[in-house]
């Protein structure tokens, strides 16, 4: 290609570092021409895609915002592994989903996804692809698909043989089967993190949270056991947390037990999807 694409990338990017939104007012129509004419040297239209996303402003139309991400496909395609295209998808996925564009959103959010699983060499960036995505989900009210990223991080974990990594994820995951009613489930995921954690203040955490759903399945007897473990690895060392764990247990002491209807609105929720009759 000639060198004018990629000078007119650098030009623009140079403008966009200096005058944020306004930039945007004064260069809307020409970015995506810019971008396209840069394609064949995608280092350079990457580099923007990356930059243009925290320029936009939030009332941007959603017609525009799907056009520039699907630029971002093209580049994609060009530069499948590259970090700073992630980035700039990561980026996209922030904007959207703080304009409520929540479909466009988790678009963006595989997308960047994709790009960690391709270069398969850092479970942590692939996991917090897959937090991000998943709070995408959650902003959807897609509960079953904030299930689905978790199990994935913890497969990635495993996979990678990363004993920490897998701890927080089975923690997570456990807290996710609280939050959906599934206390069986959670029981066997805490219980899991708990073996994994070596810090104190991480298995004191999962103590707390084990006791919980022990608790809301009805075994209160050994929940008690386990919040008076995570107190007893507390106690001296974070009397806040240790608090924190005393507030936990007298809530949920002082409450009536829950109707168990989490379950059902999860495997709901999936059956919903699954049938075309309730496609949106």
């Amino acid at each position: 290609m000639s060198d004018e694409p990629r000078h007119e990338v650098a030009r623009l990017r140079r403008e966009l570092r200096t005058a944020g939104h306004d930039w945007f007012d004064a260069h809307r129509d020409e970015l995506p021409a810019a971008l396209r004419a840069a394609l064949a040297e995608p280092e350079a239209a990457v580099a923007l895609f990356a930059d243009v996303w925290p320029a936009l402003p939030a009332d941007v139309d959603e017609t525009w915002s799907r056009a520039l991400l699907d630029l971002g496909a093209e580049l994609a395609a060009a530069l499948p592994t590259s970090l700073l295209l992630a980035t700039g998808f990561r980026r996209a996925a922030v904007h959207l989903r703080g304009r409520g564009a929540h479909r466009l959103a988790a678009v963006a959010g595989m997308r960047e996804l994709a790009v960690h699983r391709l270069r398969d060499d850092d479970p942590d960036a692939a996991a917090d692809a897959l937090h991000d995505l998943a709070a995408t989900y959650r902003a959807q009210g897609r509960l079953h698909k904030v299930v689905g990223c978790a199990d994935e991080v913890l497969e990635l974990y495993l996979l990678h043989d990363d004993r920490p990594g897998a701890a927080r994820a089975l923690a997570h995951l456990g807290e996710l089967m609280i939050e959906v009613g599934r206390h069986d489930s959670a029981i066997k995921y805490l219980s899991r993190a708990d073996k994994l954690f070596e810090d104190s203040a991480d298995r004191a955490r999962t103590l707390a949270a084990l006791g919980r759903a022990l608790w809301l399945s009805g075994d209160r007897a050994v929940a008690h056991r386990r919040f008076n473990r995570a107190l007893a690895l507390l106690i001296g060392t974070d009397d806040d947390e240790a608090q924190r764990v005393r507030d936990l247990v007298a809530g949920l002491e002082s409450v009536a037990e829950p109707v168990q209807q989490g379950h059902a609105d999860l495997d709901q929720q999936a059956d919903d999807e699954a049938d075309p009759r309730h496609a949106r």
